[in-house]
């Protein structure tokens, strides 16, 4: 995706950010052991990798009874169910970037039905399951306008925690030149209003 308020934007094109996961990473959550209790697996999106399960295996392996979080996108279901059901990730903050219908627009990327219905199948399941605590979260895009958040309302429906947070303008966004000031919080509430009966709890952060 090329979402317009990404914040780790240039990773896109950082092909010599790049760590050694065995060599760099993995000793130094060993050397973090007895000061942190979780680690966040984020990206991009984590679930593209082809080690992703071979990867929090390995963290997990170090005891101490870490907790994993996910960040993901949505966009590869079955990965999303094998974590939980391997009981390999302690929660999920899965991305709902719009309605279905305009994920194009915020992405930047697009995407087939076929696409599409693997978000739509990652909601649904995360929502049905039990194992692990998750929320979704939208970031409050200038492009969203309210009707978009009964739509978005209508995807999350039954949800425990939906989060809704502020748009950052920064160097990326501007370069899409679709980037609008960032709604003020009193319209942020409206927003979030509108999803509120859908779902357990609404959260706004950074407003």
């Amino acid at each position: 995706m090329r979402c317009h308020y990404c914040h780790n934007s240039e990773l896109l094109k950082a092909e010599s950010n790049k760590l050694d996961f065995q060599k760099e990473i993995l000793p130094q959550i060993k050397e973090q052991l007895g000061f942190i209790d979780a680690v966040v697996i984020s990206g991009g999106e984590p679930t593209m990798h082809p080690y992703i399960i071979q990867i929090i295996k390995k963290i997990k392996s170090l005891g101490q009874d870490l907790l994993i979080k996910l960040d993901t996108n949505g966009t590869n279901p079955q990965i999303v169910k094998d974590l939980v059901e391997k009981g390999l990730v302690n929660y999920i903050a899965m991305d709902v970037k719009t309605l279905i219908q305009k994920y194009d627009q915020i992405t930047g990327v697009q995407y087939t039905a076929f696409s599409l219905e693997h978000i739509q199948e990652s909601v649904a399941f995360i929502k049905s399951q039990y194992k692990v605590d998750y929320m979704f979260r939208t970031t409050l895009s200038p492009m969203l306008i309210e009707e978009d958040f009964h739509a978005i309302a209508e995807l999350v429906h039954g949800a425990k925690t939906f989060q809704l947070q502020q748009f950052v303008p920064n160097d990326f966004s501007n370069s899409h030149k679709i980037v609008g000031l960032p709604y003020r919080p009193e319209q942020a509430e409206k927003f979030a209003d509108i999803v509120r009966p859908h779902v357990g709890e609404v959260l706004l952060r950074g407003f």
